[in-house]
């Protein structure tokens, strides 16, 4: 059994180590020929056999003692919700949203939870593991939404704003510079009111799973 999971995480550790205490989301990572390229660095696709090792050990004991399985759920719970959320702007825009606004909606909504499972799930093997299905649920729901939340252009913006330390009032004018509406205040405003209305939905959502250490 170890060595099956050892060879799944030949080819599967580099996603693994990836989050860590910082959001680096599935959909950004670019693989090459040679390297997996992250944000302008880069490490070796092929792990050492005892760093394979390691890693496959701590997924089975992920496996056991049930976070695997609590990160398969809050996957599918997160994407549950994004689907929501895009009936709401997509079916119905009783707002009358543009096709952009409602792109960046999606968008912006899907960093948040890349945000919530890099920020309190217990370790990177059950936060990519979660991360996983929750795109992969997307996509099995609808290729239009799965296509909304991999704009890995615009995501970056995001994420390279949380790596300068900016604030979470900066979320709200990047999505109004990314809807073509840089320096007006209402798109920045609304869009800091999809970022925590949308958190704070994922948040009530992770503080009911218990993960064990």
């Amino acid at each position: 059994m170890i060595w099956t999971y050892t060879a799944i995480f030949m080819i599967t550790l580099p996603l693994l180590f990836v989050v860590r205490q910082k959001l680096i989301p599935m959909m950004c990572l670019i693989a090459g020929d040679e390297d997996i390229k992250i944000a302008g660095g880069s490490f070796n696709a092929v792990p050492d056999a005892d760093a394979a090792e390691l890693a496959a050990r701590e997924f089975l004991r992920q496996k056991q003692n049930g976070n695997i399985d609590c990160a398969h759920e809050l996957g599918e719970s997160f994407a549950q919700i994004l689907w929501d959320m895009a009936q709401g702007v997509i079916m119905d825009n009783d707002q009358g949203l543009t096709q952009q606004e409602i792109h960046h909606r999606l968008l912006l909504c899907s960093y948040v939870v890349n945000r919530v499972i890099a920020s309190f799930l217990p370790n990177s093997i059950v936060a990519q593991t979660a991360l996983s299905r929750f795109y992969a649920e997307v996509e099995s729901r609808s290729n239009v939404l799965h296509r909304h939340v991999s704009d890995t252009a615009a995501f970056s913006l995001y994420i390279l704003n949380e790596r300068s330390g900016g604030g979470d009032f900066e979320i709200g004018k990047i999505y109004a510079k990314l809807i073509g509406r840089e320096n007006d205040n209402e798109s920045a405003k609304q869009g800091g009111e999809v970022y925590d209305n949308f958190y704070a939905a994922c948040k009530n959502i992770i503080d009911q799973v218990k993960f064990y250490s």
